[in-house]
């Protein structure tokens, strides 16, 4: 009795699916992203982890229940800082500007994080761009190969063309000033200035 020859182990393998290729990617990137957190000095980390804790429920109810202590303890007991409370006052102006400051420290810091990210993101798009239009020219070539006619291939071959970033960036703008002179119009027609009061009956 003949048994069914052996398969390749290659195909015997099971290929990666898309959840463990994700997460793989997304553990990547965290991984390159604390090296360069742990990079960083001492005092950044500092600022994100207190900045971080300012915007949380529990720094929000621990100013409550500071305040009212402080209030309650110059009410009732013997007061340090009477009514109107102006040296309470003065702390939680000093608070502010201190958590201002560490904020738009923080705010900086996630800003050149997204930069980053941002560029990362372009330069992905333009690689896959280049690879799309490779393969779209290979594409035209089997077509050409098998005779297809020009006609049918003309929206493949424009798209098949280079992409400049630059024309397309500029492409954008003059579509966002076009819209924004059409909504202008669009505008000034639907409320215009100095015309007649409609007539009275």
């Amino acid at each position: 009795m003949n048994t069914p020859p052996d398969r390749p182990t290659s195909a015997r393998h099971s290929h990666p699916n898309v959840e463990s290729i994700t997460r793989k990617n997304i553990e990547s990137i965290l991984d390159i992203e604390q090296r360069r957190r742990d990079r960083k000095p001492g005092w950044y980390r500092v600022v994100e982890r207190t900045a971080r804790f300012c915007g949380t429920i529990q720094f929000l109810w621990m100013n409550l229940a500071w305040f009212a202590v402080w209030i309650g303890f110059n009410l009732l007991g013997k007061p340090f800082d009477p009514y109107p409370f102006t040296f309470l006052i003065l702390v939680v102006s000093l608070e502010a500007i201190v958590l201002s400051i560490l904020i738009l420290i923080s705010q900086n810091l996630s800003a050149v994080e997204n930069e980053r990210r941002h560029h990362l993101d372009l330069q992905i798009n333009l690689l896959n761009e280049r690879e799309m239009t490779a393969l779209l020219r290979l594409t035209t070539l089997m077509a050409d190969r098998m005779g297809i006619s020009t006609e049918d291939q003309a929206e493949v071959d424009a798209l098949a063309c280079d992409t400049d970033p630059a024309e397309v960036l500029q492409e954008i703008v003059k579509a966002e000033h076009a819209h924004a002179q059409a909504h202008a119009q669009a505008h000034a027609h639907a409320h215009p200035q100095g015309g007649q009061p409609p007539a009275g009956g």
